[in-house]
């Protein structure tokens, strides 16, 4: 099994794990009469995302590539660059850890908020 094969199949156990536990969390923490609010938000923020965010991203991209100049995309020669892969590596962990740490604490402040209630 190559590197990739093996890496990629942690990943996506660890992607289901924490999804479950997200899930679990949600539903012993969040009260029932929240759920269609909830799921409403999450709906709304991913038709959001993908309606808005994602073209007006790719829009911009397109643009700042076209008005860049060809000579400065290039790499001067003999320039070290570290590898790619590292850095998308470094990317994935941190936008990963970011992402359940903000979902457990938003989690969180509902369940001790809906507690205090």
């Amino acid at each position: 099994m190559s590197a990739a094969t093996w890496s990629r199949r942690v990943l996506v156990v660890a992607g289901l794990a924490g999804m479950g536990w997200w899930a679990w969390l949600a539903l012993t923490s969040i009260p029932p009469q929240w759920w269609l609010p909830w799921g409403v938000w999450l709906a709304g923020s991913v038709a959001l995302h993908d309606a808005v965010l994602a073209p007006l991203v790719i829009v911009l991209g397109w643009l700042v590539l076209v008005r860049l100049p060809a000579l400065a995309r290039r790499r001067p020669q003999g320039q070290v660059v570290a590898s790619g892969l590292s850095n998308v590596w470094t990317g994935v962990v941190l936008r990963g850890a970011v992402m359940v740490l903000g979902t457990l604490l938003l989690v969180w402040l509902v369940a001790l908020w809906s507690a205090s209630r």
